[in-house]
């Protein structure tokens, strides 16, 4: 049930890539407007980091997923029945802010059920989830929107996250039956709220928690500017495919995301070793937005399958963060470190939906069609050279991060 949910929240999360046209239209708003509407998600993400992992270490994962469940569920029932722009900003900060517990949740489930040496394994496995969830949000949409409108699409999905969220409360364990069981957490007894708070600080000044976690937050920035937002757009104005086919190709960036997640998890795992492939993938990444980038025209059609793949694939590295963060800091905190990685992975992320809004208004010709802007190719590659930034920062970060060989370095350090 927690992989289901978070299944949603992913969909939930690039859902509007697919809808950007028609939201334009709906509320009559440019492409720097969209861009603030699609960014409310992020910043939920990293103003609850602190406050959700507090929160999922005193209440429990069951609980917390229960709760974020039912906030999606109201908030994209919410967004589909808006009438108007300020109502559709409330319904996607209720989906923003439940979807902002689900996967901490879920892993601080997962340290609770296995072992450290294999939980750059199980992140990975999560991640793939996620994916599953993005393409999902793609293609499906697409043709789920076809039929029935992204109005009546968005109260369908509300309504299959609430059952989901109660099912939840009703199947999921916090723990092993016995707290001897292999696996079973790093402790016994259960923290008391003055112990998490005051595990907060910890965190945030640890030195290693920031070089690791700023290599999400490069990367991921530029993965959900083009995956949740402008990949369908990019691919529709410059390339003039249809919906369908571009969101069948951004899919694909989610699809390279689901084979490299618990690839690299699990090789991690395997090889003990963090910072290596941290350090390949960070570099794939960067060629990608290069790809995009430096040439002086686009890319050929045909390289258009295997690029978006590879945006995914070298996007997938974020899973090893995961495991890192955690192993840089004190086992007392594991949710409280692992909501610190949203911080600067989600302020990245909302940062990013705006400013590349910002950057297609500026390049824009005045083009419409439909009620909605068309960008032309130099405004998409002016908004992708964000991206190349961001990602050469997160290959610099991964150049600075300590190895931990798979286990708590913390105690050492």
């Amino acid at each position: 049930m927690p992989a289901l949910l978070y299944f949603l929240s992913y969909f939930h999360r690039v859902a509007p890539v697919v809808v950007a046209g028609d939201l334009m239209a709906a509320f009559a708003v440019s492409a720097a407007t969209l861009g603030v509407l699609s960014s409310i998600y992020p910043y939920c993400f990293a103003a609850m980091a602190l406050p959700g992992g507090s929160l999922i270490d005193f209440l429990g994962p069951r609980r917390t997923l229960t709760l974020g469940g039912l906030s999606m569920s109201a908030g994209s029932v919410l967004f589909g029945l808006a009438p108007g722009f300020g109502v559709a900003f409330a319904g996607r900060l209720l989906v923003g802010l439940g979807a902002s517990v689900i996967l901490i949740a879920g892993l601080r489930l997962a340290a609770e059920w296995f072992r450290t040496e294999e939980f750059g394994t199980v992140a990975g496995a999560a991640q793939s989830v996620g994916s599953i969830g993005a393409i999902a949000g793609t293609t499906p949409l697409a043709l789920l929107v076809e039929q029935i409108g992204w109005r009546q699409g968005f109260v369908a999905i509300g309504t299959a996250t609430a059952l989901l969220a109660v099912a939840c409360f009703l199947t999921v364990r916090d723990r092993p039956e016995r707290a001897a069981a292999p696996g079973a957490g790093l402790r016994a007894a259960e923290p008391g709220l003055r112990e998490i708070i005051a595990g907060i600080p910890s965190v945030v000044t640890n030195p290693r928690s920031w070089t690791v976690g700023l290599i999400s937050g490069g990367i991921y920035g530029g993965f959900a500017a083009f995956v949740g937002l402008w990949g369908v757009p990019y691919l529709t104005q410059v390339y003039e495919l249809p919906r369908v086919r571009a969101a069948n190709l951004v899919g694909l960036a989610a699809l390279g995301l689901l084979v490299g997640a618990p690839l690299i998890g699990w090789l991690s795992d395997r090889l003990h070793r963090r910072r290596l492939p941290l350090l390949v993938v960070s570099g794939l990444n960067v060629f990608t937005w290069v790809a995009l980038v430096a040439p002086a025209t686009p890319i050929a059609p045909d390289f258009l399958p295997l690029l978006c793949f590879l945006i995914g694939l070298g996007s997938s590295v974020v899973v090893l963060v995961f495991a890192a963060i955690r192993e840089v800091n004190d086992p007392r905190h594991v949710g409280v470190a692992l909501g610190f990685h949203n911080l600067p992975t989600f302020l990245s992320f909302g940062i990013m939906q705006w400013v590349t809004g910002l950057v297609l208004d500026r390049y824009w010709d005045g083009a419409l069609v439909a009620g909605a802007r068309v960008y032309g190719a130099d405004a998409y590659r002016a908004a992708f050279a964000l991206c190349l930034l961001l990602a050469a920062g997160a290959f610099v970060s991964a150049c600075l991060a300590p190895e931990t060989r798979g286990r708590n370095i913390w105690g050492a350090a």
